[in-house]
């Protein structure tokens, strides 16, 4: 940095006083305090904010407790307050638009969630895909745990490596599979 450049004070203060802030994201390692930090910070953004969301994007889903309140994928009011949003994405990779014999579904399902890093991949998009379209003045998102991010991180390169896995198998057993 510039020498001339000061670096704004690390406060909560300092947070709260910035207006043109639109996501936060709270991260760590497991068990730090993440979902603690998140919800705290939700709730003091929703005193100066017009509305706040804040999105637990970590498979094992804590901020129902944090609330004592239940969340789903569709952003909920959290009781008590009037411009306090939560939801939690769920990660698994659901098999609605799949089509195919009967048990084709679950087994689809299930191949697909073997794939490391598959879940992280699917509450990335999903979240993606949400808060796209979501017009809150400020969005929080309590993330996966550290090892969860640095999987999502490899996902393109492992991806990549199972489905040459996947493509080598189909070209050694794709006559068999196709008679059975």
């Amino acid at each position: 940095m510039a020498e001339n450049h000061e670096l704004p004070e690390a406060t909560i203060q300092n947070i709260l006083d910035q207006d043109s802030l639109k996501w936060v994201f709270v991260g760590g390692k497991g068990g730090v305090g993440k979902t603690t930090c998140s919800s705290i910070l939700s709730i003091l953004l929703a005193r100066v904010r017009s509305s706040v969301l804040i999105i637990s994007t970590d498979p094992a889903h804590n901020l129902s407790d944090a609330f004592q309140q239940r969340f789903t994928k569709t952003p909920t009011l959290v009781n008590g307050f009037n411009n306090l949003y939560a939801m939690e994405v769920d990660p698994t990779v659901e098999n609605e638009d799949v089509n195919g014999p009967e048990g084709m579904d679950s087994l689809f399902s299930d191949l697909a969630n073997a794939i490391p890093g598959i879940d992280e991949a699917m509450s990335f998009a999903e979240m993606l895909k949400l808060v796209q379209t979501m017009d809150y003045s400020c969005i929080v998102f309590d993330t996966a745990p550290t090892g969860h991010t640095l999987r999502l991180l490899q996902f393109p390169s492992t991806l990549e490596k199972g489905l040459a896995k996947m493509m080598s198998l189909k070209s050694k057993f794709g006559g068999l599979l196709s008679q059975v």
